[in-house]
Parts: C-alpha cells; structure tokens; sequence
C-alpha cells in the first residue's frame, strides 16, 4: 500500500477533518479543524504550509515522555495546549512491549495485540484522566476561532477518537467516521513500513507489533460501544463523561457546519 500525497511530508496523517456531510444535509467546514501524527519532525517547507493554513492552535494529546522525546515544532504565534489522554499509562503499556522483543511476542502474540488496542480504546473512555483531556479539546475547540489542528504521535488512536467524537457531534454517519478513521492506514503506510523494519532490525518480530501500529473498525467501535454502554451514547458521554454545555457543543456545531 502507498500512502496518498501529503499536505505535509513530514506528518503524512495530517489531513482537514473537515469536508464530510452530515444527516441533515450540511457539511463539516474545511480549513478550520485538521488531525495530524506528531509535528516534532515538521521540516521549514512543512512549517510554512503550517503557517499559510493559518493554524492558531496545537492540540497535543501525547505523554509527557512522547513529547520531552519529540517536542512539537508549534507554528510561529499558535497557541500549544497539553490535552495528555493517557498519561503514564501508555508508557506503562506500551514501555514494555518496546523494550524487548521477547517480552513484546508474550504480551502481543496471538490475539493479545488487538485485545490490547481495544483496552486502550476504552480506557480513553473510562479513565479520569482521558476525559479531563478530552474535555479540555472540545471546550478549548469549542471557544477558538482560529483553524486548528490536534495529534498525538500517529494520528491514530487518541486523535482518531478526537476525530471520531466530534464528527458525531457534527451529525456525520457512522459510516463516514469509520471510513475516515480507517484511512490512516493509507496515510500511515510508508511511515509505519519504515517504522517497522528498524523495529526489526533491532530482532523484534513485525507481526508481533503491528497490531500496534494498524487500525482496525474493532478499535474504534470499543470506544463507541464503551461510551453507549456508560451513558447512553457518544452526546451523553460528552455531556456527562466529559462535563461539556449545550452551549459549548452548540458553539462547535455553529462555528464547523455550513448552514
């Protein structure tokens, strides 16, 4: 598989979250709200295009040992704001796994590797934590006015669910979520290819890992499931997991739908 053209070649999960219709026939703006994997390897030609889109604000939604290991390149005069969905618990899941290859065959053999997403998926949910950060992004996005983009480190499991919740919000098909989701397979392809042969070179088993580095509708639909399960649906885990007002979610409606 090869990855689409880029808008950035140096963050190739970076794309507009915008574009799709909605149930009632309008449309998510473009130009205003975009996903990304990590901006910390973002190169001059990258930068510009950052600043010719306009973004105002960078949403960060990695571990305080993503980001001291690569810090985000933020655009000249944007806003950064630390949204950490996971915190220590993704070094305490994934730390493991990445430190040696014979640890990772025991945690991600057979199953055990998407099982492992999945809890990740919930856990985005559930945890405390993940849904202070959460909270912060759409409130955050929610009272901004300039275009902005959020990320984690591929772009595809904390940035998916971002994504995945504010469509909802907007009235997009769960069809056009999944699809959208399922994408940063594409988008990811090259990197993650490369990714994994260094992985390899250093005696992990490829296979072991990539459970890690996919995205499967099983992921996303744990999250979807876990947050019907807990309050009804996606609206009522925003208004009650996440603690945002009818007035917040009206304001994001307002501001990314045409009318």
């Amino acid at each position: 598989m090869t990855s689409p053209t880029p808008i950035l070649v140096t963050a190739p999960n970076f794309r507009d979250a915008g574009g799709h219709a909605t149930v009632d026939g309008r449309k998510v703006r473009t130009g205003l709200v975009y996903r990304s994997d990590g901006l910390g390897e973002v190169d001059a030609a990258d930068a510009a295009t950052l600043l010719r889109l306009g973004i105002g604000l960078v949403i960060d939604l990695r571990s305080d040992t993503e980001r001291d290991r690569e810090p985000d390149r933020v655009p000249e005069g944007a806003e950064l704001l630390i949204a950490d969905v996971m915190g220590r618990q993704n070094d305490e899941l994934f730390g493991e796994v990445f430190a040696d290859p014979d640890r990772a065959g025991e945690l991600l053999g057979g199953t055990a590797g998407r099982d492992l997403m999945c809890e990740v998926y919930r856990r985005f949910v559930t945890t405390e934590g993940a849904r202070t950060a959460y909270r912060d992004v759409f409130a955050r996005m929610a009272a901004v006015e300039a275009p902005t983009v959020f990320h984690c480190s591929q772009g595809k499991d904390r940035t998916g669910w971002t994504s995945a919740v504010l469509l909802t919000l907007l009235g997009v098909p769960r069809v056009t979520i999944v699809e959208d989701y399922l994408a940063s397979a594409e988008h990811l392809a090259d990197k993650n290819g490369e990714i994994l042969r260094h992985i390899a070179e250093r005696g992990f088993d490829p296979a072991h890992l990539k459970p890690v580095f996919d995205v499967h509708e099983d992921y996303l639909n744990t999250a979807f499931t876990t947050a019907q399960e807990r309050y009804g649906s996606v609206e009522g885990y925003v208004r009650d997991g996440l603690g945002l007002t009818d007035a917040e979610v009206a304001r994001l409606r307002e501001r990314l739908l045409t009318h």
